[in-house]
Order: structure tokens, then C-alpha cells, then sequence
């Protein structure tokens, strides 16, 4: 729980000392342990019941990396998920994004999803890169969907299929 807290803690202080920061929405506020516990139980059932896979990026006993799939909420949409992957600045550039998002697609194959979508700010070039090569394509953009720094920035959206899970490459690392 403690290097939860940390984890996020340390996002909304990295967003808010770095006015062009490329952190999507959220990290607006310091989050208490008791909202931190429950957005953790939260995700424990969501996880248990097959609504989400989760996966967290530790180096030298530190989260520096979240990510996650979540199962579309609705009978006809709960083929498709939502992923979204957040990477300590410190962190960024060095892979891990890119092997979260593999471990991710492999486990939401397990969980039967087709379809993945992620939305985050299209000036975000990392992002797009890593998208990319995890074989997601531009579908889309909302044009100021974000006001920052008295700016209105637009959001990408990408998207991608999930092959069966035998057919997803089995490099998948979890060291």
C-alpha cells in the first residue's frame, strides 16, 4: 500500500512541478491511504471477476510503472477494453511501458477481450511510439479535450485487436 501511495503521490507532484507535462488526466490532488485502499480493493474484484488485468512495474522495491486493461462495462461492449498505462517520469524511455503493454494484451486475451483502445494526449510522442510498435493504430482524436496551463490539448485515441492468446508472443517478461 505504501509504494502505491508513493507511486501516485509522486505522479501528481511530477505533473504538478512540470507544466508541459505529457501525464494524461487525473494526478490533480495528493491521494490519502484511505482512497488509495479503496481504489485498490476496487481493482482487486474488478480483477477477480474477470473485469481487468493489472500490472504494476517495480525496480529496487519501487513502483515506478501502473498499467491496466478494464473491461467494457456494458453486455454488448464487454469484448472491448480500455488500457491505461502511467510510467514514472524518472522511468520513461527505457521499456517498461512497451512490456507492460505486452504482458497487458497477453492477459486480456486470458480474460477473453478482442479489441483494446487507449486515449492520452497526442503531443505525447512516447506514447505514440510505443502504441505503434504494440501494433495500435490512430483511430481518432477529441480536439481539446484537456485544458492545461490555459491551453486546450487533444487527446488520441488508438486502437488495436487481440489475437487468441496462444498466438500472442510468449516473450512476455515478468522479472
Amino acid at each position: 500500500m505504501d509504494k502505491l501511495l508513493a507511486f501516485i503521490n509522486g505522479l501528481v507532484d511530477e505533473k504538478q512541478g512540470d507544466r508541459r507535462s505529457e501525464l494524461f488526466t487525473g494526478f490533480e490532488h495528493k491521494v490519502t491511504r484511505d482512497e488509495e485502499a479503496n481504489w485498490l480493493a476496487s481493482r482487486i474484484v474488478k480483477s477477480e471477476n474477470g473485469d481487468s488485468v493489472n500490472v504494476v512495474a517495480d525496480v529496487d522495491g519501487r513502483i515506478v510503472a501502473n498499467g491496466q486493461i478494464t473491461r467494457g462495462h456494458y453486455r454488448e461492449s464487454r469484448h472491448h477494453g480500455e488500457l491505461g498505462l502511467t510510467v514514472i517520469g524518472a522511468y520513461r524511455g527505457m521499456g517498461i511501458g512497451r512490456e507492460i503493454v505486452k504482458t497487458l494484451l497477453y492477459e486480456a486475451s486470458g480474460i477473453g477481450l478482442k479489441r483494446v483502445d487507449v486515449e492520452f494526449l497526442s503531443t505525447n510522442k512516447a506514447a505514440i511510439h510505443t502504441y505503434q510498435k504494440a501494433g495500435f493504430v490512430e483511430i481518432g482524436r477529441i480536439p481539446g479535450k484537456v485544458y492545461r496551463n490555459g491551453k486546450f490539448l487533444d487527446s488520441m485515441i488508438m486502437v488495436r485487436g487481440i489475437p487468441r492468446k496462444s498466438s500472442l508472443s510468449q516473450s512476455v517478461s515478468r522479472t
